[in-house]
């Protein structure tokens, strides 16, 4: 009776469908799910007939069919060497000039957007990428005409220019200058170190990092970093240098949202709640676009190293062929706008997409505050 009285519930709400009006915001916490008949066009057949108890058993989700997939990719031995040369000035450092044994020529000054830079009666000089060695000495030779034997001291007071992102379960995340060579377990003291992290307790503790989920993105691209062995087990050949533009992301053990990327109105984060389904997430983010190919959609859970896939049809789950599918905090869905052929290399290709979304959307996080923003994100990947 129980089991029947589950059945006839979900055929309930199966019902009520056709007559509901979802509201999708940009935010995923004030997103409502909407249910099949939300996703229809107006041309398209719609649910709008008794259902069997059979039919509506075959409309309680189900577990995805995933597929194991493994990455092995390598660090490349030059990331783990100790970055050589002086520090490049580029726009937005502060620099604190002055010339030699008169203080009251002491200023801090800053690097223009365009790399230009101003100091006393000196013209302007184009500083981006000199050493402060190589700006003092040309702002000596600039000033030789209205001091005596002018020696100009240069030091960095900020270093805007160069910074990288460290974001999630850290105590202050946010962006941080690298004013010296600085490795992922530098980048992470610098930030307070990892939020409430107990390796003993880890499941326990819903603020844990996610170390199998963690990232680094460096120009577009996922430097395969394992976190878990790094900060578990000591590991120090994945403890790379950070270079200026990194973005690390470490994810929360248990909060967790679920991103839907590609080809739909609204790409971005779907806060995760308990029966939260395949079509239900895709609802929240605005339904498929129309030049989506609906029938190669994947839904990716995991890390990055071994993700696992299912490739689904959400067409055929929209008219009720294929039962909905159930996800949990952490997943991937993402809807192509082509047909691919290769799956592994294509998953790849989402894998660095979905985790340059999940920075995107953690920095504006970081940058305002309460962050409502989406994330527009291009599908993309080839065959």
């Amino acid at each position: 009776m129980k089991f029947r009285f589950g059945v006839l519930f979900q055929l309930g709400l199966l019902l009520l469908a056709a007559g509901m009006t979802g509201c999708v915001q940009t935010w995923p916490a004030d997103r409502e799910f909407q249910t099949h008949a939300a996703l229809y066009d107006e041309d398209q057949e719609t649910i709008d007939e008794i259902l069997s108890v059979d039919e509506a058993i075959n409309r309680i989700p189900a577990e995805p069919d995933f597929q194991q997939l493994h990455f092995d990719k390598k660090i490349d031995p030059a990331c783990l060497q100790k970055p050589s040369g002086s520090y490049q000035v580029g726009p937005g450092d502060t620099l604190d000039i002055e010339v030699a044994e008169l203080a009251d020529t002491r200023r801090t000054t800053r690097v223009l957007p365009d790399g230009m830079l101003y100091y006393d009666v000196a013209d302007g000089v184009n500083v981006k990428g000199m050493t402060i060695t190589e700006i003092s000495k040309i702002l000596s030779e600039r000033l030789v005409n209205d001091y005596v034997n002018p020696v100009v001291s240069v030091n960095v007071a900020n270093a805007d220019s160069q910074r990288f992102w460290l974001l999630g379960q850290v105590r202050t995340p946010g962006a941080f200058p690298i004013q010296k060579p600085t490795t992922v377990i530098d980048a992470i003291s610098q930030s307070g170190g990892l939020l409430s992290y107990d390796q003993n307790n880890e499941v326990g503790n819903p603020e844990a990092a996610d170390l199998k989920r963690s990232i680094l993105i460096r120009n577009g691209n996922l430097v395969p970093v394992d976190f878990d062995a790094l900060i578990r087990n000591g590991d120090m050949s994945q403890n790379v240098y950070i270079q200026p533009g990194d973005y690390l992301f470490i994810p929360s053990l248990t909060s967790r949202s679920i991103y839907v990327l590609g080809e739909v109105i609204a790409p971005g984060p779907v806060l995760y709640e308990e029966g939260i389904t395949l079509l239900t997430a895709v609802a929240s983010a605005g339904g498929v676009d129309k030049d989506a190919v609906k029938s190669k959609a994947l839904i990716l859970r995991g890390g990055t190293r071994d993700p696992k896939v299912a490739v689904v049809n959400i067409d055929t789950v929209m008219r009720g062929r294929e039962p909905d599918l159930s996800l949990e905090g952490g997943d991937i869905v993402w809807v192509p706008r082509t047909v691919w052929t290769k799956l592994k290399e294509y998953t790849e290709g989402v894998l660095v997409t979905a985790g340059q979304a999940v920075a995107i959307q953690e920095g504006i996080n970081a940058a305002r505050g309460a962050g409502r923003a989406g994330v527009t994100i291009t599908a993309g990947g080839g065959n």
